[in-house]
């Protein structure tokens, strides 16, 4: 591929006409034709300084780019004559239609985007196989510059299907070639109204293809959802895209500016040109018309018209040919009526690549760009613009009507202004209707059509983020099914049965959400019935805990995290310490399950500040010294060990004297992994005794059998191997009873390090695989981290080196998931001895130079008494006395250049590929 072309280029847009009639009827002979296809249209492209750009997932379509206008007409014109000279492998020739456009190209990330790309691919659509047509603002730049035996055929101005501007359309006639062709497939072929955009049609890519296959089985079809979430525009697109379907006719019949059911009629009859002729009643004449016709009638706005409906289930029973689409923000309810509810655009990016591709970041970087021509959008960019496209729930009209800050605002400063206040998206242009002029006014009208006992429910369900179960709305804003049901109907509420939840776009409920706020004693009662839900909810899902169903208990709570974490900052807010403390232990397991380590500090820390460490009443001690106990699990795991012991020493000896023996059972819980990640085995055993004790005392076995396992891992990390079997295997025989996944991935682990000891490699490998399987079964980020650790250094002990750097890659992959420095430090480590095992001695010394550059290397793994870079650096001396001073050194060097992170993206880009 050569350099592509930026400034003004003209585009060659290729496919071959009838390609999968062609695949169903000679699959073998397409491979070798396609081949020939291919070596045709790019040797007549690259003849004529042509650059073929990279495939854009159409397999038998090219995408050619030419600096100069006159070089893609030669180009195009040879491309013909080369593919008619092809001798086929296929039992036809294949035929392929082209398209000649000139307009600006848009270069981003080695491909073209924009209105000209967008332009070319339509003016393709148009053509016939064989035939090449051109734009007009190509056949302004050729001039006199025509490549000899090539004319151009004027062909006239023709509507696309993209309902942009009309294009001026000429064929492009080679000597030689049989200029003789239907008329063009464009809109000008069927008798339509679809009123001209202004803008192209960006994304809903897959939205049109499911209308369209609706369309070929259903006669009314209605889209139906909220205002501002592009029903028009889509049902345009749809509509252009069937026009060949409908041989009498395409009509758009707009309903917004009527305010009567009455009128439908007389805006069908003059949508279609419809004139009255006879004093026969109007509907009468309009049925008798449409009796014989095959037309599309599209149907747009019909929310405010309901009572009028009945008139299309009298068309379409009178006139068996006609096909309905309509938009509305509520179901008509009609016989027959097939719903298609339309959801906002994508809005999650990670990469500047993935933002060129999804639908709602394209949509506001081509918004942006006509707001500000120069707009780029930059790798900073991407966090705000993730958050505009969440503030907007993707929704179009909220894109657009950001994005056209981009003359004056950073992405950043528009995603802050959209978090302060919904009134920033609106518009002052000229040409938008009323309703539509900013979010508030698109609310406000659906606001309107809801009666009094509607929009009191709605507003009560703007308490519940990230949608809600049928239990919760009706404990908590006391809505039915049937009130469900008739918000959904009317495009507000969007039910998922098979998950059993209901959601409510997230500008809609912000806009219900400030009218419940203009009764505070009815949003006070809401956030308390909130709260207590889930309050219930978390107590619950924690209960199963030990029952062997943590799977259900990280289900049931993550699932209702939007609205776990609200009603826990509610207790917290008004010093409810009972309320809070019914959330400890499940928010402990999902956050614990899921590696939010970080976030899990910050979490429990909030309740440290909320509740006086020198209160005196008994719920506020239990629930402080409990937050800190919990926090305490999670500050060894973020490099905070010593702080992690002390805190929870602290917790354990408060909650030694308060009435909740749950409480101190998993106070002891947190002390004891911050005592194992210090290595203080010792302190370790001498506690588990209380602990165990504790739990037989108050009949919690399952925690009895937890600390049965810490006493275990205790006593063979200091040496005691006899001992600690025994009590691992009373702990593995009551955790197998109940079902546990959690703690006995953890037994066997000690299983197999006790394997190792006994010089049972195998055994080894198959306990520390069980464990990877349950971690892995269960979602628990570390758990399986420390397993594919574990796994690794066995197979290393076997000698099954490839297993093993693919264990301790997979480990590092889940280490960086949840930012665990010293485990990723320690993962690079372990790769690199694999590395140096395998003769792989630079790689090795790369690794280990990375590593004891960094200062965390000074820490050691968990089971390990050498520091991570005690390791690296006595593996360095050894590959430095085996190899070439030079080649030593300029490897070390390249190692203390590279951070430990980049080494790690390297190690697990490398593991995916």
């Amino acid at each position: 591929m050569g350099d592509l072309p930026e400034g003004v280029v003209t585009f060659l847009f290729t496919d071959v006409e009838g390609s999968t009639r062609l695949w169903e009827q000679a699959p073998d002979s397409m491979t070798e034709a396609l081949r020939q296809h291919d070596e045709a249209i790019e040797g007549a492209a690259t003849a004529n300084a042509g650059v073929p750009v990279r495939p854009r997932g159409e397999g038998d379509s090219r995408f050619i780019v030419f600096a100069s206008a006159p070089d893609a007409v030669a180009g195009a014109a040879e491309m013909q004559l080369r593919l008619e000279a092809v001798n086929w492998a296929t039992p036809e020739p294949l035929r392929v239609r082209a398209s000649v456009h000139t307009g600006p190209a848009d270069l981003r990330l080695g491909d073209y985007y924009g209105s000209a790309v967008n332009r070319a691919a339509r003016l393709r659509a148009i053509a016939h196989g064989g035939q090449t047509v051109l734009s007009g603002a190509t056949y302004e730049l050729i001039g006199d510059d025509m490549p000899l035996g090539v004319s151009l055929r004027d062909l006239g101005s023709h509507g696309l299907k993209d309902l942009t501007e009309p294009e001026h359309v000429y064929q492009v006639d080679v000597e030689g070639l049989d200029g003789s062709f239907p008329p063009l497939a464009s809109l000008n072929a069927v008798a339509n109204n679809l009123p001209q955009q202004v803008t192209d049609f960006v994304g809903r890519e897959s939205e049109l293809a499911d209308i369209g296959n609706l369309l070929d089985e259903a006669r009314l079809v209605t889209v139906l959802a909220p205002g501002g979430v592009g029903k028009t525009r889509l049902a345009l697109q749809a509509a252009a895209e069937a026009t060949a379907e409908y041989p009498d006719g395409v009509f758009f019949i707009g309903l917004a500016d009527i305010s009567s059911g009455d009128d439908i009629v007389l805006e069908v009859a003059e949508a279609i040109g419809l004139g009255f002729s006879s004093d026969e009643e109007v509907q009468t004449q309009l049925l008798t018309y449409l009796a014989n016709k095959r037309q599309l009638l599209v149907f747009d706005n019909f929310e405010h018209l309901l009572d009028g409906a009945s008139i299309i289930s009298e068309v379409l029973k009178a006139a068996p040919g006609i096909t309905v689409l309509a938009t509305s923000r509520s179901k008509l309810n009609l016989t027959g009526e097939t719903v298609f509810t339309l959801a906002g655009l994508e809005i999650s990016l990670v990469t500047l690549e993935q933002a060129e591709l999804a639908s709602g970041a394209r949509l506001f970087i081509d918004a942006a760009r006509r707001a500000n021509s120069g707009f780029a959008l930059q790798p900073d960019d991407l966090e705000p613009l993730t958050e505009i496209l969440r503030l907007t729930g993707g929704v179009p009209l909220g894109i657009l009507l950001a994005a056209a800050w981009a003359d004056m605002l950073s992405v950043a400063d528009i995603a802050a202004e959209i978090a302060k206040s919904l009134d920033f998206l609106e518009s002052d242009l000229g040409d938008i209707p009323d309703r539509h002029r900013s979010v508030r006014a698109v609310f406000e009208y659906s606001w309107s059509l809801l009666s009094p006992d509607q929009q009191a429910i709605f507003a009560a369900l703007s308490i519940f983020r990230g949608g809600f179960t049928r239990e919760a709305a009706e404990a908590v804003a006391g809505a039915s099914l049937r009130d469900l049901a008739a918000l959904g109907g009317k495009s507000l509420v969007t039910p998922s049965p098979e998950m059993g939840r209901y959601t409510i776009h997230e500008l809609l409920r912000q806009y219900a959400e400030e009218e419940v706020r203009r009764d505070p004693k009815r949003a006070g009662e809401l956030v308390e019935a909130h709260a207590g839900f889930y309050g219930n909810l978390v107590e619950e899902a924690w209960a199963l805990f030990e029952h062997g169903e943590q799977r259900r208990t990280v289900a049931i709570i993550e699932g209702d995290l939007d609205n776990v974490r609200p009603a826990w900052r509610h207790y917290l807010a008004a010093r409810n310490a009972a309320g809070a403390r019914r959330f400890i232990g499940g928010l402990w397991m999902v956050y614990e399950i899921r590696g939010w380590y970080p976030p899990a500090v910050e979490l429990f820390g909030e309740a440290l500040d909320a509740f006086d460490e020198h209160a005196t009443d008994e719920a506020t001690i239990t629930t402080r010294a409990l937050s800190a106990a919990v926090q305490a699990w999670f500050l060894p795991l973020v490099g905070q060990g010593e702080a992690g012991a002390a805190s929870a020493e602290r917790a354990v000896e408060i909650l030694r004297t308060a009435d909740d023996g749950e409480a101190l059972l998993l106070a002891f819980n947190g002390r004891f992994v911050a005592l194992f990640y210090l290595g203080r085995f010792e302190t370790v055993i001498a506690e588990c005794e209380e602990a165990i004790a504790l739990g037989n005392a108050i009949d919690r076995p399952f925690w009895a059998a937890v600390h049965l396992g810490w006493k275990a891992a205790g006593l063979i990390l200091s040496g005691d191997v006899a001992a600690g079997k025994r009590f691992l295997d009373e702990e593995f025989e009551l955790l197998t009873q109940r079902g546990d996944q959690f703690f006995i991935a953890f037994n066997y682990g000690h299983q197999a390090r006790i394997a190792i000891r006994e010089g049972r490699l195998e055994d080894a490998v198959d306990l520390f695989s069980r464990s990877v399987e349950m971690t892995r079964e269960l979602g628990h980020t570390r758990g399986l981290q420390f397993a594919l650790h574990s796994l690794g250094e066995a197979h290393v002990a076997v000698g099954n080196l490839e297993e093993a750097e693919t264990a301790f890659t997979e480990s590092l992959a889940a280490a960086e998931q949840m930012r665990m420095l010293r485990e990723m430090l320690g993962m690079i480590a372990k790769i690199a001895t694999v590395q140096a095992l395998t003769g792989r001695q630079v790689d090795a010394v790369e690794l280990n130079a990375s590593v004891v550059t960094d200062p965390g290397s000074g820490e050691s793994l968990l089971t390990a008494t050498a520091t991570i870079g005690e390791g690296a650096s006595a593996e360095l001396a050894e590959l430095e006395a085996a190899m070439e001073p030079d080649e030593y050194a300029a490897a070390h060097g390249r190692g203390t250049s590279t951070p430990y992170e980049v080494a790690a993206k390297g190690l697990i880009d490398g593991l995916t590929r």
